[in-house]
């Protein structure tokens, strides 16, 4: 009886050392810079405004500011994602994309009118919202969307 469980535990024991070497060999294939910039880049929420319309406008012109109240990043009519730096100025209510990850994003409208989007979340806790107002503010970390009554 004490042979077999000798035998088992040196089993066991090579069992041990196998997995060992193994999880240390697949690790050496990873370099500390591919680590480093894994767990720096933070988790991004992604929103992507694909209905935009106007309700009541009274003029053809159409003016929208969009700015952040942090850093956010904005791709306009399907472009790459750009830092939000500064306010973006727009003459139409094109597609858009946001960062909010990092903060809320505004998209005011500035012409007479009230503006109606959709949009789908990537990575957020919500999946679809829909907001009706001239300004409104898509929440960080894709929570959703709220609108401002301006005075």
């Amino acid at each position: 009886m004490p042979q077999f469980r000798y035998r088992f535990s040196s089993r066991a024991g090579r069992a041990l050392l196998l997995t060992t070497a193994l999880a240390l060999a697949s690790g050496a294939w990873t370099s500390r810079r591919d680590v480093a910039r894994h767990e720096a880049r933070p988790f991004e929420t992604i929103v992507r405004l694909t209905s935009l319309g106007l309700e009541r406008p009274t003029s053809d012109s159409v003016r929208v500011i969009v700015y952040s109240s942090g850093p956010a990043r904005i791709g306009v009519d399907q472009l790459d994602l750009r830092p939000l730096t500064d306010t973006v100025r727009l003459s139409s209510l094109p597609m858009l994309a946001l960062d909010v990850s990092q903060a809320d994003v505004h998209v005011r409208l500035l012409s007479p009118g009230r503006m109606r989007l959709a949009g789908d979340v990537l990575g957020g806790r919500a999946v679809r919202f829909t907001a009706t107002g001239r300004h409104v503010v898509i929440l960080k970390g894709g929570v959703g969307a709220d609108t401002i009554t301006d005075p």
